[in-house]
C-alpha cells in the first residue's frame, strides 16, 4: 500500500512539474540571457525508473571568434551549468525530487547543436 502512495505522489509531482515547465515555456520564452544566449523552451520528460529530466534548451548567437572561443571553454561552461544549478533557489523542488537536468546548446543560426550537459542527483547534491 505504502509502495503505491509513494508511486501516486511521484507521478502527481512529475504531471506537475511538466505542467510548469510547459507554462513557463509559453510565457517566457524565448529569453534572452544575455548579449549572445537566449533560452528557447524547458522540457520536462516523465521518467520510468526515476521522477523525470528537465530539458533546459539554449541557442547561442555565435561569430566565429566567439565560437572559437566558447569551443575552447566548454569545461568552463559546463562548470557555470552545474555552479548554478546547485545554487538556484528556484529549482530547489525539483532538486529534492531527485530530477535530472540536460543543458542543450544550438547554434542560433544553423540550429546544429553545440553541446549538451546532464546532471543528476549525484551531480548536484
Amino acid at each position: 500500500m505504502l509502495l503505491f502512495v509513494l508511486a501516486s505522489c511521484q507521478e502527481k509531482k512529475a504531471d506537475f512539474f511538466e505542467r510548469e515547465a510547459k507554462e513557463y515555456t509559453e510565457k517566457h520564452c524565448p529569453a534572452k540571457m544575455d548579449a549572445v544566449t537566449t533560452m528557447d523552451s524547458i522540457v520536462f520528460v516523465k521518467g520510468e525508473d526515476r521522477i523525470g529530466n528537465l530539458f533546459l534548451y539554449y541557442s547561442l548567437s555565435l561569430d566565429d571568434t566567439s565560437r572559437k572561443i566558447l569551443m575552447d571553454n566548454l569545461g568552463q561552461l559546463a562548470d557555470m551549468n552545474l555552479n548554478d544549478l546547485r545554487n538556484s533557489i528556484a529549482l530547489a523542488m525539483y532538486k529534492e525530487e531527485g530530477v535530472e537536468f540536460t543543458y542543450i546548446y544550438h547554434d542560433a543560426e544553423t540550429g546544429e547543436k553545440i553541446v549538451e550537459y546532464h546532471f543528476t542527483k549525484k551531480d548536484y547534491q
